[in-house]
């Protein structure tokens, strides 16, 4: 039997001409050599299955499998899982590119370190800007000489959660069973909380070995508008953590866990949806504490920030803590908009 490819490195196809190419070309450059490299066509209008199989005649580990219609990137991601055969599972965009020895760096650190999971910085590259500088250097928990923590309920939310720049134990995914939600823009968030807990050690390369591309017009652009219904997949994925952690008998112990992510939720719905859903969002919220018991002031603020306290506190109550301060800051935030034209 032959010995899994070390990475099997993964990517969603989707009107991405333009853009494929360069992204196989930086990882066939890897300076890891031990790969394979799938790519999943989610049902393209354009030449992009095209350009895939052109890589593919110059490099035997390209793989092409196709979905029959298009079904979106939870869809595609579900399907690039499921032909994944290599020791860990790696996350590229077909739109995003890897630094040459990008693969090599997160596999020797997983290996050094024993670590399931691992996520990466990222280098933004800006279409409009192209000499703009920006990066994103992921923190953790961890002290400066130990690169990696253990996966627990208090380290859940010091790894970011997103999907790009992620390299997981692929036994760890299959052990879990779970896999990214249909239709909600939100799956990373999804997939970070339910796999974290089967994992034992996690690991954070701070550099920015991930590339990620930032376009006009790309649903991240549209999401962060502050006019997106989008963003209420927050918390419409924070439910669907709570029924998988109730399901694999986790919720006890992810308790607190949950509530802090269910938190970061809501002001991220708040951040980005429209002021008329704001308070439905408040009793969805109330109701869920109230009706599964979850939070529990003297057992859970003391691992909780006041701020964290307090909002928990008052939706208990039924208030949405939409007072002058949060529509003060709205409204300052949308000043120089009625003043372009």
């Amino acid at each position: 039997m032959d010995r899994p490819a070390k990475i099997s490195v993964l990517i969603p196809v989707y009107n991405v001409a333009p853009y494929v190419g360069a992204c196989l070309q930086s990882i066939c450059s890897q300076t890891l050599k031990d790969l394979e490299i799938i790519c999943a066509d989610d049902a393209s209008t354009d030449e992009s299955a095209s350009i895939v199989k052109e890589w593919m005649a110059k490099d035997s580990r390209i793989r092409l499998v196709s979905a029959p219609v298009n079904g979106g990137i939870s869809r595609t991601r579900n399907l690039l899982m499921k032909h994944a055969g290599g020791e860990f599972l790696m996350m590229v965009d077909s739109d995003d590119w890897l630094e040459v020895d990008a693969l090599e760096r997160m596999y020797e650190t997983a290996c050094a370190c024993h670590a399931d999971r691992l996520v990466c910085g990222y280098r933004y590259y800006y279409e409009d800007e192209p000499d703009r500088e920006n990066f994103f250097l992921p923190g953790s928990g961890t002290d400066a000489d130990k690169s990696w923590i253990f996966c627990t309920p208090d380290t859940i939310g010091q790894v970011h959660h997103g999907t790009n720049g992620l390299m997981i134990r692929r036994s760890v995914v299959e052990a879990c069973g779970r896999r990214f939600p249909g239709g909600l823009v939100c799956e990373d968030m999804y997939f970070h909380y339910v796999t974290y807990p089967f994992c034992k050690r996690a690991s954070i390369v701070r550099e920015p070995l991930y590339v990620y591309r930032k376009r006009a017009g790309s649903i991240t652009e549209e999401f962060t508008s502050g006019y997106s219904l989008k963003s209420l997949d927050y918390v419409k994925v924070a439910l669907l953590i709570l029924e998988a952690w109730k399901e694999d008998g986790l919720i006890e112990e992810y308790r607190t866990a949950f509530l802090k992510m269910l938190v970061m939720s809501v002001r991220n719905v708040r951040k980005y949806a429209p002021h008329s859903e704001q308070k439905d969002v408040t009793r969805t919220v109330c109701r869920v504490l109230r009706e599964e018991g979850l939070y529990r002031p003297q057992e859970d603020d003391g691992r909780l920030t006041a701020r964290e306290a307090k909002l928990l506190k008052s939706w208990l109550a039924g208030k949405s803590e939409l007072g002058f301060s949060y529509y003060w800051k709205k409204m300052r935030k949308r000043v120089p908009q009625l003043f372009r034209h």
